[in-house]
């Protein structure tokens, strides 16, 4: 008798239509059909030759191939037993920290010196964006990045509008200082350009397009999927974009995500910790993809962020919590196909709704 042995950090997530065979070590993923599914989780528990039985000897030469795909993508191998030593792997997530990850919107004269954000830097913060829509002096943006210097951020995103202060060999001796920024993005620049720099692991981006104040997020596509063990498991009980998420929008408002109407007070006159408290902050944090239409039945779900913010407006549960599919995502899992979400006839009232009219027209 032979044994197709998976190894434990390949997992399959089932869709409408179609499979992903995750490999969350080497952060690769493939589609397969949902029949090789199928016919992969028998061979968990039972033999090659008792699959071709239960399943047909006129099906042998599929059951091999699907076999042959696993080898040959070293997500698993023979052996003449299931070795019980490949213990099925843990999906609990956790983390060190109430907030993880932080979007701080400024303009020119924010100050965020303050006592709200001293007390979220004492945070075990993974990622902090800070994003501008309006060209900011290059003396402030080095005083905002200075707040940062002792706190224990793992990394820094930078987006904010160009001007000929932002020179390419300004940008890079900055990020030359400070490691942790890893990424600027320089919006309405004279020509769209991307640098890679320390071995790719950072990058500057010059793009000509202007940035709309919180119409621009949500995007979902496939350049965004993640088959990282950490977003894995984190999706299987969480919202892969909001979950320990705070953000302060341009106004000064605390909320879960700056494009989100809801906000929880300003930052000069609320404490983080009463923020912290709110289970009103917290109700998104669990809203993972299982409990989304259409997303439940995408075989992606477990790979993918989402959106809150905006979304197609379809599903209002009795509580009144939207659990519609991201409005800007152009996937059909029942059809495994891919569309622009834009001209989708049927999403166009929620387009109007959100006033994306000229976003779109000017994309």
């Amino acid at each position: 008798m032979r044994y197709l042995n998976i190894f434990a950090n390949c997992k399959l997530v089932k869709g409408a239509s179609m499979s992903l065979l995750c490999d969350l070590q080497l952060r690769k993923y493939y589609q397969v059909p949902n029949d090789m599914a199928e016919v992969l989780v028998f061979l968990a528990d039972h033999s090659v030759e008792e699959t071709i039985e239960t399943f047909g000897v006129e099906n042998k030469g599929t059951i091999q191939s699907y076999i042959n795909f696993v080898l040959k993508m070293d997500m698993g191998f023979l052996d003449d037993n299931i070795i019980k030593e490949l213990v099925p792997l843990s999906l609990e997530w956790d983390a060190f920290s109430e907030i993880t990850n932080v979007i701080l919107e400024f303009k020119q004269g924010t100050s965020y010196d303050v006592a709200f954000i001293q007390d979220l830097l004492s945070l075990n913060l993974s990622a902090v964006e800070l994003r501008s829509y309006e060209p900011i002096p290059f003396s402030e943006t080095i005083e905002l990045l200075s707040l940062f210097k002792y706190s224990k951020v793992l990394s820094i995103k930078l987006i904010t509008a160009w001007s000929k202060e932002y020179s390419e060999k300004r940008i890079k001796d900055l990020m030359e200082t400070d490691y942790r920024l890893n990424t600027v993005v320089l919006h309405g620049a004279p020509k769209t350009k991307q640098i890679k720099l320390f071995r790719d692991s950072a990058s500057i981006v010059f793009s000509e397009g202007s940035l709309y104040p919180n119409l621009q997020c949500g995007v979902i596509q496939p350049s965004y999927f993640s088959t990282s063990i950490e977003l894995f498991s984190e999706s299987q009980l969480h919202n892969t974009c909001l979950n320990r998420k705070l953000s302060i929008d341009k106004d000064g408002f605390i909320k879960n995500c700056p494009s989100m109407k809801e906000n929880y007070g300003h930052f000069l006159d609320t404490s983080l910790a009463d923020i912290l408290a709110d289970p009103g902050f917290r109700k998104d944090w669990f809203m993972n993809k299982d409990s989304i239409e259409v997303c439940k039945d995408c075989e992606f779900r477990h790979v993918c962020t989402d959106c809150r913010a905006f979304t197609e407006r379809t599903h209002i549960d009795q509580d009144g919590r939207d659990r519609s599919k991201p409005l800007k995502c152009g996937y059909n899992p029942y059809h495994n196909s891919w569309e622009d979400w834009s001209q989708n006839p049927l999403k166009q009232d929620a387009i109007s709704f959100y006033q994306m009219e000229d976003l779109i027209d000017k994309a």
